[in-house]
């Protein structure tokens, strides 16, 4: 009998959220091979034996990413780019309404120069659900870097909402949210890390089968 097609795509689409979670994994940490864990972090030249082994390792430990909520397995689903981009997104989004709550045209110019067209669409798209922080001199060196740092913990928060361990989190994820404000509104943030999770991987069709 010849397997349904949507089951030959849910093996499929597994498999490929394995290994993007296994290449995002903080492989050192969660993998207890002496020297040779660090030596592997970078995952993409591992040997499909070795592979297996390590992510049913930490699988075993830490639980199968293929078998999380969907919203838990797209955020482990997206490269490193992809999570650069949502970071940035949600945490202009953040900080953007207390910054400028009405942007003019020279204003959005200039926000459009330091963090990208999409960026601030995105920003200025979900400016209902920006926090009331501090303002920051959002085109200002330091204040872009702030808005990044954010972002990343934004990320990180929606990874704990998921219940992702940070064994699945690698260390470049979690430094990057090392700079950045003391505190973050729990609410706005999740809302604002969830809804750039979806501009940036919007949902495929057929992909929570």
């Amino acid at each position: 009998m010849r397997t349904p097609r949507f089951d030959g795509e849910a093996i499929s689409n597994a498999a490929k959220l394995r290994k993007s979670a296994l290449l995002s994994a903080d492989i050192p940490t969660a993998v207890r091979w002496g020297a040779i864990g660090p030596l592997l972090a970078g995952g993409t030249s591992l040997s499909p034996r070795l592979h297996r082994r390590l992510f049913t390792e930490i699988a075993e430990a830490h639980g199968d990413p293929a078998t999380f909520p969907n919203g838990a397995r797209r955020l482990i689903a997206m490269s490193a780019g992809e999570r650069a981009k949502a970071a940035l997104r949600a945490g202009l989004a953040y900080h953007l309404a207390a910054f400028c709550p009405a942007v003019d045209r020279p204003t959005l110019g200039n926000l459009r120069a330091v963090y990208g067209e999409e960026a601030v669409a995105f920003a200025l798209g979900h400016i209902n659900l920006s926090a009331a922080t501090p303002p920051l001199d959002l085109l200002s060196q330091e204040a872009s870097r702030i808005v990044e740092a954010d972002g990343w913990s934004m990320l990180a928060l929606l990874a704990d909402e998921y219940r992702i361990s940070p064994a699945w989190r690698s260390a470049g994820w979690r430094d990057m949210a090392e700079s950045g404000s003391a505190s973050l509104l729990k609410s706005p943030a999740l809302a604002l890390a969830a809804a750039a999770v979806d501009d940036v991987a919007p949902i495929q069709e057929g992909a929570g089968r």
